[in-house]
């Protein structure tokens, strides 16, 4: 009767995506008044803050936001440490995203799907 609840709770477990996801905020161009008319300042960006909750080091994250388009963040995202990152966007009106998919530095993957 015990194996099959243990089993339950380690697919459940293997379903969680393998980055903890803190903060995934949209950055936008803002247009300010000055004295020689309106300026554009800043520039369309994910900032996101994440950590890798597995033994194994990540190579790339993706993120999907909710307007369909993908943003990766490569690097060597080593277990436990935070990662805070500004990813450039093209034009987006998104407004939040999810980690969908995870490779390692061994070259095995995660996906969300």
């Amino acid at each position: 009767m015990l194996a099959p609840l243990m089993l339950g709770s380690l697919l459940g477990l293997s379903s969680m995506p393998p980055v903890r996801l803190a903060t995934c905020q949209v950055l936008t161009p803002t247009t300010v008044q000055n004295d020689s008319g309106p300026t554009t300042v800043g520039i369309f960006a994910l900032r996101v803050r994440f950590a890798d909750t597995t033994s194994e080091t990540i190579s790339r994250v993706t993120f999907t936001l909710d307007d369909g388009s993908q943003v990766s963040d490569f690097g060597t995202f080593s277990p436990g440490i935070g990662i805070n990152h500004a990813l450039a966007l093209s034009n987006t009106s998104a407004t939040s995203c999810a980690v969908t998919a995870v490779r390692f530095v061994d070259g095995t993957t995660w996906n969300a799907n």
